[in-house]
């Protein structure tokens, strides 16, 4: 990859996607708070390459984009973002569903026998330990957000992307659900998210540095 001068950007990448207007959400929480991510100084605090997409509510585009990505940025983390009405918090989803999808998507559309993956697993659970993520985040005074976890991420979109992520990688990828912009702003959304982000990326590069010292020790 190359940054803006030509020369090859060797940060570790950190994806995040936010989803766009889909029945009930003309404007989404998660795709604002995303594009404002940006002022949150996540490369600089992380020494990382923040990368962020708005996707589209649609099955197969997810379907085949999430993979692609994957190839393209070989993310150190992935953290797909998506609203509900129900979230009262930031919500950080543990797990997602490989079948289970009948809700049609923005092109009327359900996948084929509601199935997200044709070889996988019932349920991928991520390998990032949301309960730790959670009470760091509600420790912290500066943040308008309390944070809570969750396993039930919706049999939506949603719960497609996190599935397609968790099947690529399950140890680098996370969804965090966001409240309406009814319940708090786009800014304090964002913020929110941002040192969800920061604390995910931070618990994964420990954790590399433990098995490496654990594969070191053990020769």
């Amino acid at each position: 990859m190359e940054d803006v001068h030509g020369a090859e950007d060797l940060r570790p990448v950190i994806y995040v996607t936010g989803f766009g207007p889909f029945s009930g959400h003309a404007i989404n929480a998660s795709q604002l708070a995303v594009e404002l991510l940006p002022r949150e100084d996540i490369e600089e605090k992380l020494g990382v390459r923040l990368i962020t997409e708005i996707v589209e509510v649609e099955y197969e585009y997810v379907k085949k984009t999430i993979p692609q990505r994957w190839k393209k940025y070989m993310p150190k983390l992935t953290v797909h973002v998506g609203v509900s009405n129900l979230a009262e918090t930031l919500t950080l989803e543990q797990l997602a569903h490989n079948t289970g999808y009948e809700k049609e998507d923005n092109c009327g559309c359900v996948p084929i026998g509601g199935l997200c993956h044709s070889d996988g697993t019932d349920i991928i659970q991520s390998s990032i330990q949301m309960d730790m993520i959670s009470s760091t985040l509600n420790k912290a005074t500066c943040l308008k957000l309390p944070c809570a976890k969750s396993t039930d991420p919706g049999r939506f979109l949603c719960d497609f992307t996190y599935y397609l992520s968790l099947k690529e990688d399950k140890s680098r990828s996370a969804f965090i659900h966001v409240p309406t912009l009814q319940k708090f702003t786009a800014e304090e959304i964002s913020s929110a998210l941002a040192a969800a982000i920061k604390e995910m990326y931070l618990q994964r590069v420990a954790k590399r540095c433990t098995e490496t010292q654990d594969s070191m020790t053990s020769r």
